[in-house]
């Protein structure tokens, strides 16, 4: 195991390891920057090429393990078991941030009395490829009347996000954080706003929506490595400036993602409320989980 600190002088190796192994929607390396802010990030990198994506805490004594490990299946075990030894060893804790089922299950078989659960998240993916922008039918009646009225009441449009101001964007970031914040919810603005500054870096397209001449939401997404056909819908942040934003910037995004030719979407960690806002648009999915939790000294 070699760890390398400096991410951007390795950043070459490190797309290279996601190139070759990567298969989860947090699988980018910007992406993976901009949710390590709160530390430094670093990389454990393998002889093969296969790695884990960590950072260490600045207000904590503890490694913070971003997604699943870049690696085999059939490789993660021995590779997690080095780090994790390697991170107690030094009277560290370690915190697993979003990991899928597998890695929750070696911890639970290796270090039991050590794990402590914080919390779990739905990703909902759907099919593209049978997904109707008509909405068509009376399960759908109330989503179709929110769209065609708000389309019909406000001046909207689209337009790359390249082509605003990042003051612009980053007053979008401002204001959705203000509303989640008045009604409790928690939510991680920092990682958005690195984002804007990092010019979108790691997406495959973003687009801004201006409402009535005024910025108010964009969304933003990539596609799932070694997956081509699965678009990951990882970005989707709007102001709360007009009823029903949010349904008609996902609207916005799944007819973007339709016409360009998508057979499946992710869509991204839910809690049980945005799980039932993101599924309201289609008659059926799939999902699976990820754990957060963790690993004490």
């Amino acid at each position: 195991m070699q760890i390398l600190n400096d991410i951007e002088l390795e950043r070459s190796r490190i797309e290279l390891a996601i190139e070759k192994f990567g298969y989860s929607p947090d699988h980018n390396f910007d992406w993976l920057k901009n949710c390590s802010s709160e530390g430094n990030p670093s990389f454990a990198v393998w002889e093969d090429g296969s790695g884990i994506w960590f950072y260490t805490s600045k207000d904590a004594n503890q490694y913070v393990i971003v997604a699943d490990p870049i690696a085999p299946a059939n490789a993660q075990d021995k590779i997690l078991r080095e780090l994790c030894d390697y991170v107690l060893d030094r009277g560290m804790t370690i915190y697993f941030l979003d990991v899928r089922e597998a890695v929750q299950d070696f911890v639970l078989k290796n270090y039991r009395d050590k794990f402590k659960l914080d919390y779990e998240i739905v990703w909902p993916v759907v099919d593209i490829t049978t997904w109707d922008p008509k909405l068509p039918g009376s399960h759908f009646k109330e989503l179709r009347n929110a769209i065609n009225k708000s389309t019909r009441e406000h001046t909207i449009k689209i337009v790359e996000t390249s082509k605003l101001p990042k003051k612009d964007l980053h007053g979008i970031v401002d204001r959705w954080f203000a509303n989640r914040a008045k009604v409790g919810i928690t939510v991680l603005p920092d990682r958005y706003h690195d984002m804007i500054d990092n010019d979108f870096g790691g997406t495959k397209n973003s687009r801004v929506m201006i409402v009535d001449g005024k910025p108010a939401g964009f969304n933003a997404g990539w596609e799932t490595p070694n997956n081509p056909s699965e678009w990951s819908a990882s970005i989707g942040i709007h102001d709360y400036s007009i009823k029903d934003l949010g349904v008609v910037l996902l609207y916005e995004d799944l007819v973007w993602i339709k016409n360009a030719g998508y057979k499946t979407c992710d869509l991204e960690g839910s809690d049980p409320q945005a799980l039932r806002f993101k599924t309201q648009f289609f008659n059926s999915f799939t999902t699976y989980k990820t754990y957060t939790f963790y690993v004490n000294k």
